[in-house]
């Protein structure tokens, strides 16, 4: 009963589970695995890297837009140079650390904590709830669910949007409480769904390049809009599982629950997480290195 008393605790035994059954699924399911990928060549997974490194374009975009309407004053290359070297922080368990990081790289460029703390916040509050809403719009489209819920789900979030700005407040002053930060004035209705806007580019690419990665590794042709809604619906789900994280094995299981595959698949899926850790590795890399060189140069 120990383990389960603090969170932890709990996201210990979870990690525990996870890998215990990703053993099970190699020992029991490894010819049905292998005759995936028995014909894969490396070019086009390093094409998909390639083009996993274009997800901080818009990750960035949002940074930048809700520090500007704070008063701060970054500059895009900065703030993209600097989500890039705290990208492994993402694997830090916590769940705060990439925005963390991100924030003390800032300040030395002259970014306050508290700035850093409030956008940190509100891509807390909106990301998840933005997932979930366009995958069930595109799992509508594909005609996995009636209409009226993928319409519905738009209607939920742009009333909270519109008339729930105070749980915003809240949500973000609780994360300022969590970072030690002061807490900001909250960016105006107009400014969040600017933001908003920002998310739907990110997720609406991210699930594009899950469907891609499908493509080239999975044993057949999978419609885009089915694939690309399961994702984001899967990854909001696994994102509020606190003792999951990043939503390990949460987002692999409901993945493959909604698109009514076999546990054959959950290996498959979960190798998605290996083109974005290579992502990570290579972007921290390079924008480690522009730094020297800049620090050197000035």
């Amino acid at each position: 009963m120990s383990v389960l008393r603090g969170s932890g605790g709990l996201r210990a035994l979870w990690l525990v589970m996870v890998a215990v059954l990703a053993a099970w699924l190699v020992v029991t399911r490894w010819d049905n695995m292998s005759a995936l990928i028995d014909n894969l060549s490396p070019g086009p997974l390093v094409l998909l890297v390639v083009a996993s490194c274009l997800l901080l374009v818009p990750n960035a975009a949002f940074w930048t837009l809700a520090l500007r309407s704070l008063g701060e004053r970054p500059q895009y290359g900065i703030v993209l140079n600097a989500s890039a070297r705290a990208l492994l922080a993402r694997y830090v368990p916590g769940g705060i650390w990439y925005a963390a990081g991100r924030g003390t790289l800032l300040k030395g460029h002259g970014i306050s904590m508290a700035a850093s703390a409030t956008v940190g916040g509100l891509e807390l509050a909106l990301g998840a709830p933005v997932a979930i809403v366009i995958g069930v719009v595109l799992l509508a489209v594909s005609g996995a669910v009636d209409p009226w819920v993928g319409v519905g789900a738009v209607v939920i979030l742009v009333a909270i949007l519109g008339l729930g700005r105070a749980v915003f407040v809240r949500l973000v002053a609780w994360w300022a409480r969590r970072r030690g930060s002061d807490l900001m004035a909250i960016p105006s209705t107009k400014m969040l769904f600017r933001l908003v806007s920002v998310l739907v580019g990110y997720w609406l690419a991210i699930g594009t390049l899950f469907w891609a990665y499908l493509e080239v590794v999975g044993p057949t042709a999978m419609q885009w809009s089915r694939t690309a809604g399961a994702f984001g619906v899967s990854w909001g789900i696994g994102f509020f599982t606190l003792f999951a994280p990043q939503g390990i094995g949460v987002f692999e299981g409901t993945l493959v629950t909604i698109l009514d595959w076999g546990a054959d698949a959950v290996l498959l899926v979960a190798g998605f997480r290996a083109l974005l850790l290579a992502r990570d590795l290579l972007l921290t890399t390079i924008a480690e290195v522009l730094e020297r060189r800049n620090r050197a140069s000035g």
